[in-house]
C-alpha cells in the first residue's frame, strides 16, 4: 500500500470513454445543477463545524436566470475551446497561465473553509480517454494568520465528466504526495489532527472513530460528490499520546480510500521507526457508511514492539511486560456513537524477554501465542488460547481476565483466572530442568504501574497431589521480588526433592535429599521470598511420617520416624516426634523429641554447622553402646566397658559438627544431660558396688558426669562421678560429694579404728580418683557434725554436737591406709597417717602433729594393741601439766579412771609444770591402769637433771621429783641463784584451786653463796664473820624443809627453815615468779649449833635467840628490815615481834587444816621427824 515517486491517477482511456459515454445519456438540464459559487461546494471550516452560507441569496428568480444564462455561454465556450485543444494538446502537460493560476486558487479557496492554498506549478493534462487530470506542486494551505495548515508535495485530481460537462469541476480521484501528518491523543481520550508541525489541529474529535467520521461526511459536499479514490503516498505520521507522554513515526505509508455508494473503506500501511534491529510495520482497514459512525475496522502488525502494541489500547496494556516483536490481527467495530465493540485478537509474540522495566533481570521467553476477544462493555479479556514458550513457565492456558484499573488510557490492573494445562514451570531458572504439572487453576492479579503479578490462589495438581500456592511477584529497586506461599495435605520424599529448587540456600536440600531416606509429607507450607538481586529466603514447615532418617552418619538410622521439618531463612530444624534407633548392644533407644539444626545454611566450610539435639530414652547399656560408637568412642577412651553398669536412661544431647564430607572427631562439639534410674554398677569402683535409684547424667567432649543419691557399699552418698576423656591418655575419673560418716562408713571402707573411738552420724565431703586400671584414691572431708570422737588415752573427747574438721586420703585396695589425715576439734588439731592390718585392724596411727587442748604438742603414735586399747607414745613436742586435763579434779577423774589400761611412753622435749617450772627432755613410762601412773625423767627449767614419779592423787595428778644437786634446782627455778650441791626432793599434789599444787620441798647440804637476801640480814646486824663465810666458801645448810603453795605465778612459803652450823633462818611469805618480787618475814639465828639449845620453844630454824626481819623487792637487790629488840626477846616471846605472814594477792584462805601452828604443835612435829630419822 505504500508507494514511491510521484502520484498518479489510475485511470484507463476505455474508462474515460466509458464514463463519457454514460454522463452523455443523461439530460444536463435534468440535473440539479448549481453554479461552483455555490456555497455546496465549500469545504467545511477550519474548526471542523459546517461552513456558513454565501451571503448572496440564491432564491431570487431574476439573479437565477443571469447566472444560469451566464453558465450556459462559459460552458459552451469551456466545451468549445476543451474540444478544440483536446484535439491538439491530447496527452500533453499544459502549464497554465498566471491568470489562470490565479483564477484557480481563487476558485478552490472558496471551498477551502477560509484557508489560503498556494502552489508552486499548475499542469492540465488530458489523456486519450478523455478525462482532464489537473496537478498541483508544492503545495501549500495557510489558515488566515498566516500560520501553515497543510503542506502537500504534489496533488492530483481527475476530473468527473459528467459535471464536467455540466459547467461543474468535481473530482474523481484524488491522489497527494508528500503529506506530513500529527495525530494527537489528550489526557481525556480526545484526538486532534494537523498537517504541519506545530500547527494549529485541522480537525478534532471525542475519539478516533468520530474523527474519521467527520473526514467520511466531507464525501457529502457537492464538490466531493464524484470522488471515489483518494490515494495518499509517503505520508509520514506523528503520533503523539499524551497519556503516557509517547510519541511514535509512521514512515513510508500509504493511506487508500475508496467509496462505493455510501459505504467508505480506508486501507493504510506503515512503517513504524523504531530504531531496532527488525523492522515493523502496520496495516489498517476501515469501513463505515457516510454519514455513520459506525464501523468496521482491522488491523495487521508484523514485528512490531510489544511495548508499542501494549499502550494502544488497555486491552493490549498487559504486553507492556515484555520486551518482544509482536506479529499478529485484531478485529473490531464501533458503534454510530463511536463506542468500541467486541474485538478479536490474533498474536505471535517473537523471541524475547519478559521485563517490565530496565532494572529487572530479563526472563528468556521463547515464543508465545495468544487468541482472545475483548468485551469493552464489560472490559473483560476471554483468552481461548495462550500459549507460552520462556525460561520460567511453558504451557498452554485458557481464562478470562477483567480490566479492574485504567487510568489515562493505560491498563493499570488486570485480574483473571486461567487454566493451564501441561504446564512447565522453571520461575527465576531455579531448576535444572522444569517442574511438569498435569494442571494448574490460579487466580490472579496484575498491576502494571508498577508491575506486580499476585496469585490469590492456585491449585497445582500432580498425580494425587494437590498443591495450593499464593503469593505475587513484582519489580523491585533493583531486580525481582517475589513472594510465594504454597501448601500441601500430603507430599511424598521424591515429590519435595523434586520441588526443591537447587538454587535455593544448598544445605537445607543437600541435607533433606541425602538423610531423609523414606516417608510420607502431610501438611506440608513453604514461603518463597526474593528481594530485588538477593538470594532467596525460603521458608519451609511440612510434617512428616512413616519415616526414615539419618540424623547423623556415625549413627543407625532413625526409622518409624514422625515429626516435623522447618526453614526459615537460613535455618533448617528438623523435629522427630516419634521414632528410635537400635544400639549394637541394649535394644532400641527412643528417640522422640530428637531434632536436627542448621542455625546458618549459608556458611561454607568449616564455618557451617549442624547441631543434633537429640532425646534418648532406653536401656543404660543401649545409650553407652550409642555413645562408644564412632567416632566419640567415649567409654573406649577411658578403659571402661560398654557394661559398665545396669539401668534406664533419659538423655538430652547436643552435638554441633562441620558440614564438610571429611569430618575429624575433634571437630564434634558435643554435650548431653539426662537421668539414669535403678542404676547399679560393680565396674565403676571394684569391690564397692554402686546402687541407685535415680542419678543425674551429663557430658561434653572432655568428660562425662553422673550425680546423685545412692549408696557406696551400703552406705549412704551423695555424689558426682566425673570422667574425664581424652583419647590416648584420658584423665583419671573422679568421685565427688558427701557420704555418711559413723562407724559403719570405717567398716565399708575397711578402716579399723578401735571401737568407741567414732560414735553418731555426720556427713563427710568425699572425692575419689579413678585412675584407669589402678585402684581409687579416696580422699575425704568432714565438719565432724553429728560425730562424736574420743581418746581416752589423751583424756579427750568430742560431743556429737560440735563441730569439727576431719580430712584424709586413703587408696581403697585390699589394706587400705589413711593418708594425710587431719583431725581438728575443741581443743584437739592432730595430722598424720593410719595404717591397717590385713586383718582390718589398727596398726598404727601415726600423728605427725598432735595439739592437744593448749596443754600438749607433738608427734604422737597410737600402734594397735588387738582387742586392747591402742598404746601411745610421743616422741618430741611438750606437755603443759598446768593446763592439761588432769590438773582438773573433775576431768582428772574421767582421765584417770576406768578400768583399761593403755601404755604411754613419753620422749618429749619440755614438760611445762607451771609457767615457770619445765622438765626439757622428758622422758617417762605409765599407763593409765587405775589412773594415769609412771615415772619419768628430765632437766629442770633445761638445766638440772630431776627424776620423779606421777600418781594420781586428788582428782588430779600427784608428782614427787628428786635430784642430786638441789642447788642447780633452785637455780634452775630461778628461786636462789647461789645455792650449790645438796639433794633435793619435792612433792606436790593438786590444790583446790585448778593449776596451784601444795608441796613440800626437802633439801640436805646445800651451801648458799653471796645470797643478796642473807647478806643483807647479815650485813644489817654486822655479822663479820658469817658475812666472811658468806663470800668465801659458802653457809652450809644441813637441812631446809618448807611447806609452800606454788600457783601460776606466785610461789608462797608456809613454816620454811634453813639451818645449819652457823646460821638458822625461818621465812614464810610470797615470791612472784613473774617480776621477782618478795615479800618475807622470818628469824635470823646466828650460830644456830648453839643457839638451837632452846629451839625446843621455837620454830625450827629459830635459836633461843633470833632477829625478826622482812625481806621485800626485787630478788637481787632486796629490802631488808631487821628488828633489833627482837634479838632480846626469848624464843616463846617472839611472836608478839614476828607480824602476820604475807599473802599472794587474790589468794584465798588457806583451809583450816592449813592453819598456822602453835609453838607446842610445832615442836610435837619435830620430835616426831627426829624419831623418824
Amino acid at each position: 500500500m505504500s508507494g514511491e515517486g510521484k502520484p498518479q491517477i489510475v485511470s484507463s482511456p476505455q474508462d474515460d470513454l466509458s464514463e463519457a459515454a454514460e454522463d452523455a445519456r443523461h439530460d444536463v438540464s435534468s440535473e440539479t445543477d448549481t453554479s461552483e459559487t455555490d456555497t455546496a461546494d465549500a469545504l467545511p471550516a477550519v474548526s471542523g463545524t459546517d461552513p456558513a452560507p454565501d451571503p448572496e441569496p440564491a432564491a431570487k428568480p431574476r439573479r437565477w436566470r443571469r447566472r444560469m444564462w451566464k453558465s450556459g455561454v462559459w460552458l459552451v465556450a469551456l466545451l468549445a475551446l476543451f474540444a478544440a485543444a483536446a484535439m491538439v494538446l491530447l496527452d500533453k502537460r499544459l502549464d497554465a497561465p498566471q491568470w489562470l493560476r490565479a483564477e484557480a486558487e481563487r476558485r478552490i479557496e472558496r471551498h477551502l473553509g477560509g484557508l489560503q492554498i498556494e502552489f508552486g506549478e499548475i499542469e492540465l493534462v488530458v489523456h486519450s480517454g478523455w478525462r482532464p487530470r489537473l496537478s498541483l506542486r508544492d503545495v501549500t494551505l495557510f489558515y488566515p494568520d498566516g500560520s501553515p495548515a497543510v503542506h502537500l508535495e504534489d496533488a492530483q485530481a481527475a476530473l468527473a465528466m459528467r459535471p464536467l460537462l455540466r459547467g461543474q469541476l468535481r473530482p474523481k480521484l484524488i491522489s497527494l504526495s508528500g503529506l506530513f501528518a500529527t495525530l494527537e491523543t489528550g489526557r481525556d481520550g480526545a484526538v486532534a489532527l494537523s498537517f504541519s508541525d506545530g500547527a494549529t489541529p485541522l480537525r478534532q474529535a471525542r475519539n478516533l472513530p468520530q474523527l474519521i467520521d467527520t473526514w467520511d461526511r466531507q464525501l457529502e459536499l457537492p464538490i466531493l460528490s464524484a470522488v471515489t479514490r483518494v490515494e495518499t503516498q509517503s505520508v509520514t505520521l506523528n503520533y503523539i499520546d499524551r497519556r503516557i507522554d509517547r510519541a511514535w513515526t509512521l514512515d513510508g505509508g500509504a493511506v487508500l480510500l475508496s467509496r462505493e455508494g455510501d459505504s467508505v473503506n480506508i486501507d493504510a500501511g506503515f512503517s513504524v521507526l523504531s530504531g531496532r534491529e527488525y523492522a515493523s510495520t502496520v496495516d489498517a482497514n476501515y469501513r463505515s457508511d457516510i454519514g455513520d459512525t459506525a464501523a468496521e475496522f482491522a488491523v495487521v502488525v508484523d514485528q512490531v514492539p510489544s511495548v508499542d502494541i501494549a499502550s494502544q489500547s488497555p486491552a493490549f496494556g498487559w504486553l507492556d511486560v515484555l520486551r518482544a516483536p509482536i506479529s499478529g490481527a485484531l478485529r473490531g467495530a464501533v458503534d454510530s456513537d463511536g463506542k468500541l465493540l467486541p474485538l478479536t485478537a490474533s498474536l505471535e509474540i517473537g523471541t524475547g524477554v519478559i521485563q517490565p522495566n530496565d532494572q529487572l533481570k530479563p526472563v528468556p521467553l521463547q515464543s508465545a501465542q495468544s487468541f482472545f476477544t475483548f468485551d469493552p462493555a464489560r472490559q473483560e479479556l476471554a483468552f481461548t488460547r495462550l500459549s507460552v514458550e520462556s525460561g520460567w513457565v511453558s504451557g498452554q492456558m485458557e481464562g478470562r481476565a477483567e480490566l479492574v484499573g485504567v487510568r489515562d488510557g493505560r491498563l493499570t490492573q488486570l485480574v483473571g483466572q486461567l487454566s493451564f494445562s501441561d504446564l512447565k514451570v522453571n520461575p527465576l531458572r531455579l531448576y535444572p530442568d522444569p517442574l511438569a504439572f498435569s494442571g494448574v487453576q490460579a487466580d490472579f492479579l496484575m498491576e502494571l504501574q508498577p508491575f506486580r503479578l499476585r496469585l490469590g490462589e492456585a491449585l497445582v495438581q500432580q498425580g494425587d497431589t494437590d498443591l495450593l500456592l499464593r503469593g505475587e511477584v513484582r519489580a523491585g529497586a533493583k531486580g525481582w521480588s517475589y513472594d510465594l506461599q504454597g501448601s500441601a495435605d500430603q507430599l511424598d520424599v521424591a515429590m519435595v526433592k523434586e520441588m526443591w529448587p537447587p538454587s535455593a540456600p544448598p544445605k537445607p536440600r543437600a541435607w533433606f535429599s541425602e538423610n531423609v531416606l523414606a516417608g510420607d509429607i502431610r501438611d506440608a507450607q513453604f514461603a518463597l521470598r526474593g528481594r530485588d538481586a538477593e538470594k532467596p529466603f525460603v521458608a519451609v514447615d511440612l510434617g512428616f511420617e512413616n519415616g526414615t532418617v539419618r540424623f547423623n552418619k556415625f549413627y543407625p538410622l532413625l526409622k518409624g520416624a514422625a515429626g516435623q521439618l522447618s526453614i526459615y531463612g537460613k535455618r533448617l530444624v528438623v523435629t522427630a516426634t516419634e521414632g528410635g534407633v537400635t544400639a549394637r548392644q541394649g535394644g532400641q533407644m527412643d528417640l522422640a523429641g530428637t531434632s536436627f539444626i542448621i542455625p546458618d545454611t549459608s556458611l561454607k566450610g568449616d564455618n557451617s554447622l549442624g547441631i543434633l539435639r537429640a532425646e534418648l530414652k532406653g536401656t543404660a547399656l543401649a545409650a553407652l553402646s550409642l555413645l562408644n560408637r564412632e567416632p566419640l568412642t567415649i567409654l573406649s577412651n577411658v578403659g571402661l566397658p560398654v557394661g559398665l553398669g545396669r539401668g534406664e536412661v533419659e538423655l538430652s544431647a547436643t552435638a554441633s559438627m562441620p558440614l564438610k564430607k571429611k569430618l575429624d572427631v575433634a571437630e564434634v562439639d558435643y554435650h548431653y544431660a539426662g537421668q539414669l534410674r535403678r542404676v547399679a554398677s560393680d565396674v565403676l569402683v571394684p569391690g564397692y558396688p554402686i546402687a541407685a535409684d535415680a542419678l543425674s547424667i551429663s557430658g561434653d567432649n572432655s568428660h562425662v558426669t553422673v550425680s546423685g543419691p545412692g549408696t557406696f557399699a551400703g552406705v549412704p552418698i551423695r555424689a558426682k562421678w566425673r570422667q574425664g576423656i581424652r583419647p590416648g591418655n584420658p584423665p583419671d575419673g573422679t568421685i565427688e560429694g558427701h557420704i555418711e560418716l559413723s562407724p559403719r562408713t570405717l567398716k565399708a571402707l575397711n578402716i579399723g579404728l578401735p571401737d568407741g573411738m567414732v560414735s553418731g552420724s555426720g556427713r563427710a565431703i568425699l572425692k575419689a580418683v579413678l585412675p584407669p586400671g589402678e585402684p581409687v584414691q579416696l580422699s575425704v572431708n568432714s565438719d565432724l557434725k553429728g560425730v562424736g570422737l574420743r581418746l581416752a588415752e589423751l583424756g579427750w573427747s568430742k560431743s556429737e554436737g560440735s563441730a569439727g574438721r576431719l580430712s584424709f586420703n586413703t587408696v581403697l585396695q585390699k589394706t587400705p591406709s589413711i593418708e594425710n589425715l587431719v583431725l581438728e576439734a575443741t581443743g584437739l588439731r592432730a595430722a598424720g597417717r593410719v595404717t591397717v592390718k590385713p586383718d582390718g585392724g589398727l596398726d598404727q596411727a601415726q600423728f605427725s602433729s598432735v595439739s592437744l587442748g593448749g596443754w600438749l604438742q607433738g608427734p604422737v603414735t597410737l600402734r594397735g594393741r588387738g582387742n586392747a586399747t591402742p598404746s601411745l607414745s610421743m616422741t618430741g613436742g611438750w606437755i603443759d601439766l598446768e593446763r592439761a586435763p588432769f590438773s582438773s579434779r573433775d576431768e582428772g577423774r574421767s582421765a584417770g579412771g576406768g578400768g583399761s589400761n593403755t601404755p604411754i611412753s613419753l620422749a618429749i622435749d619440755r614438760l611445762q609444770v607451771t609457767q615457770e617450772l619445765s622438765l626439757s627432755r622428758f622422758q617417762g613410762r605409765f599407763d593409765t591402769l587405775g589412773g594415769f601412773n609412771g615415772s619419768f625423767t628430765g632437766n629442770l627449767n633445761t638445766l638440772t637433771p630431776v627424776e620423779g614419779v606421777v600418781v594420781p592423787q586428788a582428782g588430779g595428778l600427784a608428782m614427787r621429783l628428786r635430784s642430786a644437786d638441789a642447788g642447780g634446782v633452785f637455780r634452775a627455778a630461778e628461786v636462789m641463784r647461789d645455792g650449790y650441791g645438796g639433794s633435793f626432793e619435792m612433792t606436790m599434789v593438786p590444790a583446790v584451786q585448778p593449776g596451784e599444787y601444795n608441796g613440800q620441798l626437802r633439801v640436805n647440804n646445800i651451801r648458799v653463796k653471796n645470797t643478796p637476801t642473807i647478806a643483807a640480814l647479815i650485813n644489817s646486824l654486822s655479822l663479820v664473820g658469817l658475812f666472811d663465810e658468806l663470800s668465801g666458801q659458802g653457809i652450809l645448810f644441813t637441812s631446809m624443809e618448807a611447806d609452800f603453795r606454788l600457783g601460776s605465778r606466785y610461789l608462797t612459803l608456809v613454816n620454811s627453815s634453813a639451818v645449819g652450823p652457823s646460821i638458822g633462818l625461818s621465812m614464810d611469805g610470797v615470791y612472784d615468779l613473774t617480776t621477782s618480787q618478795m615479800n618475807m618475814r622470818g628469824v635470823l639465828s646466828p650460830i644456830y649449833l648453839v643457839n638451837a639449845i632452846g629451839s625446843v620453844l621455837t620454830r625450827k630454824g629459830e635459836g633461843l635467840f633470833g632477829f625478826s626481819f622482812t625481806v621485800k623487792g626485787k630478788a637481787a637487790d632486796p629490802v631488808v628490815s631487821v628488828n633489833p629488840l627482837s634479838g632480846i626477846a626469848p624464843g616463846f616471846l617472839r611472836e608478839i615481834f614476828r607480824g602476820e605472814a604475807p599473802k599472794a594477792p587474790g589468794a584465798t584462805p588457806p583451809p583450816k587444816e592449813e592453819r598456822r601452828k602453835t609453838a607446842e604443835e610445832l615442836r610435837e612435829e619435830r620430835i616426831r621427824r627426829r624419831e623418824a630419822r
